[in-house]
C-alpha cells in the first residue's frame, strides 16, 4: 500500500466514524440539540479534524443524505433492464427489492434517522424525489401512459408512500423480518392490494 492509499483509507475511516457519531447522537438527543464538539468526542477525533471534512453539522447531515441517495440510485438504476412481467410473481420477489431491503438493514440506524424516526429530522421529501426519478426513468418510463387506469403521477405517489410506510414500520420495529421476507410482503401488497391481502375476496356476495 502506498502513502496515498493509506491516507485515503484513513480519511474514509474518519468519515465513517463521524457519520456513525452523528446518527448515534441524533437518535439519542435530536439533531437540534447536538454540537460539533459532541460529534467529535463520540467519533474519537478533535474538532479540527471534523472541520477538515465538514463546515458544520448541517453540511455533515446533507452529505450523509446525499451519499445514501447515491447508493440507492445505484441499486435502482438496474430497474432499467427489467420488464413489467418481472413484477408479477409474488412468490419470487425481485432481486432489486431484496437488495434495497438488505441495504436498509445494513444501515438500519442511519435509515431510521433519514425516515424521521429519530431526532425529528426528516428528509423523506428529497429521498422520495430521488426514488421517484429512478422510477420514471426505470420500468415505469417504458410503459405506455395511455394504458394507465389512473394518471401516472398518482400511481407513482401511491407506490412511493405505500412502500415508504411499510419501510418506516419495519425500521421502527427493529427490522424483525428478513430482507427476503419484506420483499415478498411488498410484492404481495403491490400485486394483490390492501383489500385482498386481508383475505377478503372481492367477488364475495
Amino acid at each position: 500500500m502506498n502513502k496515498q492509499q493509506h491516507i485515503d483509507r484513513r480519511i474514509t475511516r474518519t468519515k465513517i466514524a463521524i457519520r456513525d457519531a452523528l446518527v448515534f447522537l441524533i437518535e439519542k438527543k435530536g439533531f437540534d440539540n447536538l454540537s460539533v464538539s459532541e460529534i467529535a468526542v463520540r467519533a474519537n477525533i478533535n474538532r479540527g479534524t471534523f472541520y477538515l471534512h465538514y463546515r458544520d453539522k448541517f453540511e455533515l447531515l446533507e452529505q450523509t443524505l446525499n451519499d445514501v441517495i447515491k447508493d440507492v440510485k445505484k441499486i435502482f438504476i438496474s430497474s432499467k433492464s427489467l420488464i413489467f412481467s418481472d413484477f408479477l410473481d409474488q412468490d419470487r420477489p425481485l432481486p432489486i427489492t431484496v437488495e434495497i431491503f438488505e441495504y436498509l438493514k445494513e444501515n438500519e440506524a442511519l435509515m431510521r434517522v433519514i425516515f424521521g424516526l429519530g431526532g425529528g429530522i426528516t428528509f423523506q421529501g428529497k429521498f422520495r424525489k430521488a426514488v421517484e426519478d429512478t422510477l420514471k426513468l426505470g420500468f415505469l418510463g417504458g410503459l405506455t401512459q395511455e394504458n394507465f387506469l389512473v394518471p401516472r403521477q398518482y400511481l407513482i405517489s401511491y407506490i412511493l408512500y405505500a412502500h415508504f410506510g411499510v419501510i418506516e414500520s419495519w425500521l421502527e420495529t427493529g427490522c424483525k423480518e428478513s430482507p427476503q421476507e419484506m420483499a415478498r410482503i411488498l410484492s404481495k401488497l403491490t400485486l394483490d392490494g390492501p383489500i385482498r391481502t386481508t383475505g377478503f375476496e372481492l367477488n364475495n356476495p
